[in-house]
Order: structure tokens, then sequence, then C-alpha cells
């Protein structure tokens, strides 16, 4: 039986930054803040500046999910932490205020910038990438918002690249930094991460007069996803946004696996533009690129040099990237000859059998594609 220590959680908020939340649970003490820029939140509602703080909480207390919960300041959204307790099946929990409360400080600046009609989240990775070329296809420039440090590695690479990226393109690019030593991590972070991301690139481009914000849209209704990937969910926490004076929507653009690879080779003819040499994906920490790199250097020279050199080749992010050049003829790699194919196929299957724990992250477009090139 759980111990009430256990089953607590006390959060406090800085009395300079109304974003700035330190947490105190079993497993110690955690941080998160939106530390730049300094104007995050202006032009926004205080319903909707509130409506983040609650989103912030609902992301720390994501993993343990305690049954009490105390704020030194009033938590306005505790239909955050409801439905999302419900969905995994948890009680609601207690709400309690500490005997010494902060009323936090309100971002009343009025704020006018360019209008943009779209907004993307921006990682850098293929699928966001995917989103910004499929709009310059369409004719139309969206403003694309990248948030520092949302996921436990990889941060600056991603930083590096998704504004490199924007800048060759011509894409507005702005960034969101967050101190996130939340404690929500691994699997347990996709509970909340995507409506967190969501909602701070939804009040950072308010002022612009923003109609939509895109992301990822790997959604369904079933409770094999995430409460953060659930499309009921995302319908009701539209509403919640409109609730607070934020008109705009959050769309899920869904590209698919293999396919989205076929369809940036596409835009690069479409568009004249270098697009998957900038992409990053690679799951491996940059100590690792180099050695990884190794193997396909000898067995497959021409992958490992038409290849960037921030890709590491083994991980199932680089090997789908490698799959896809292959399977929808990159012309970087059309004097690619049926042994460096073969190697790479029978490599792939004896990693899929040697990492079985990958297997839920291995889509049915994945084995279907590797399948078809053996």
């Amino acid at each position: 039986m759980p111990t009430p220590e256990r089953q607590s959680a006390s959060i406090t908020v800085s009395e300079k930054n109304p974003f700035d939340l330190t947490m105190q649970d079993s497993r110690g003490t955690h941080r998160m803040a939106i530390e730049e820029p300094l104007s995050f939140g202006e032009g926004t509602s205080k319903k909707t500046q509130d409506l983040m703080r609650s989103m912030m909480v609902t992301h720390m207390v994501g993993p343990m999910m305690p049954e009490k919960i105390q704020t030194n300041f009033e938590f306005h959204f505790p239909e955050l932490l409801y439905e999302l307790y419900d969905y995994y099946g948890k009680k609601k929990p207690k709400i309690e205020k500490a005997k010494q409360q902060i009323f936090p400080v309100i971002r009343e600046t009025q704020i006018e910038r360019e209008e943009f009609d779209q907004a993307t989240a921006h990682s850098g990775g293929l699928d966001s990438v995917y989103r910004i070329v499929k709009l310059l296809e369409q004719g139309e420039t969206p403003l694309a918002v990248h948030l520092k440090n949302l996921n436990a590695k990889g941060n600056y690479r991603e930083s590096i690249a998704s504004e490199a990226q924007c800048r060759e393109w011509g894409v507005p690019y702005v960034s969101v930094r967050l101190r996130n030593g939340s404690g929500s991590s691994g699997f347990e972070t996709m509970r909340t991460r995507d409506l967190l991301l969501a909602l701070t690139v939804a009040v950072q481009v308010a002022p612009n007069k923003v109609k939509r914000v895109l992301l990822e849209g790997d959604m369904g209704r079933t409770k094999d996803y995430y409460f953060s990937e659930n499309l009921d969910v995302w319908k009701w926490f539209n509403k919640v946004l409109r609730d607070t004076g934020l008109d705009m929507e959050v769309v899920g653009v869904d590209p698919g696996d293999i396919e989205t690879i076929g369809e940036v080779i596409e835009l690069e003819k479409k568009l004249g533009i270098a697009i998957l040499p900038m992409v990053q994906n690679c799951f491996s920490a940059p100590f690792q690129v180099e050695n990884n790199r190794r193997k396909w250097e000898r067995e497959t020279p021409i992958i490992a040099e038409k290849s960037s050199a921030h890709w590491c080749g083994s991980c199932l992010k680089c090997r789908r990237m490698t799959l896809g050049r292959i399977f929808y003829q990159d012309q970087r790699l059309k004097n690619l000859s049926k042994v460096e194919i073969k190697f790479f196929v029978d490599d792939t299957y004896r990693w899929l059998e040697k990492y079985p724990n990958n297997a839920d992250l291995i889509s049915p477009s994945f084995l279907a594609h590797l399948e078809a090139l053996g």
C-alpha cells in the first residue's frame, strides 16, 4: 500500500515568473519554467495564462498522478487533471491551497506582431519538416515555433537543426526555451507532452493572430493512444482554448511513416530545395554517431557518403530514412548497388531480432517497405 507521502505533491510558482514552477514529491525536487522569450504570455488573457500554468502542473504530475496536490497559487483548471486521471482509471486528485498563497504576475502588455494564418510546432525531425514544406508547396509560409528542451535528450541538435532549416527555406522561426526538470520522461511523458507543446505554441503565437496550430497527428480514439494523442481529448482541449480567448484550433497532421520520405523526395523536386539532408532525427548521442557510422562506411560506402554526417545510420530513425530513400529512389542514391541494398536489409532484420523491445516503435509501413526491398 503506497504511503501518503508517495501520493502527494507540492507545487509552488515563482513570484517573478508566472511560468516557473517547482514541485516536491516522493522522488525529490523538480522544476519546469518557460525562460525565454521574456514576453511569453503577453497578448493573451489572464484565463489563457492560468491555463498555461495549469497545463504545466498537469505535465509535472502526469508520471506519478498523486492523490493530493497542494499549490501556493489558485489552480484554475482542475478539469485538466480530472480528465487525465479519469483516462487512466484514477480517482480525481484532491487539490489543496497552501497556507501561503501567491498571486502570479499577469503579463498584460498588448503587443502586435506580423500575422500568420498557421503556425507549426517544429522540432527539426522528419514529420515537422514535412508540415513546413507541404505548406510551402501550397504557397503558404507558416510561423515555426521550436520548444527547446521539450525532450530528455537531443535538444541542442534539434534546436540548431530546426533554426537552420527555417533560415534556409525562408520560414519565420521562434524559439521558446523551456527549463525542463519536470520529472516527466520516458513513455510516461507522452501522457501530456503534446498538449503541453500545443498550448505553448498557441500562447506564443496568439499575438500573431494565428488560426491553426499544427503538430504531429498520430492520433486515435482507443485507449491504446496516450491521453495527449486521443482525438476526443483534442476536441475537448480545443474548446478549452476557445473558452480562454484563444481563437485558434490545434490540428494534428499525420503524414504516415516511410511514405512520408517518398513525398518529401517529390517535394524536393517540385520546390527545388534540399530537404532530407537537413532532417535531424537521429536517436544516437553525438559521441556515438561517428562510431555507429563506421560499419556503414565499410559495408555500404555509397549510403554512408550520401547520408548526412549527423545521421548514425543504425538507430530506428536513421534506418527509416535509409529505407525510404532506397525504396523511393532518392537520386542521391542513384548509383547504389544491389550488394549495399542487401546488406542494409539483412542488417536491419538482424537489428530487429537483436532489439525486440523496439517492436512497439516499428510501424507496419516500415516492415512492409523492408519486405518489399528484400
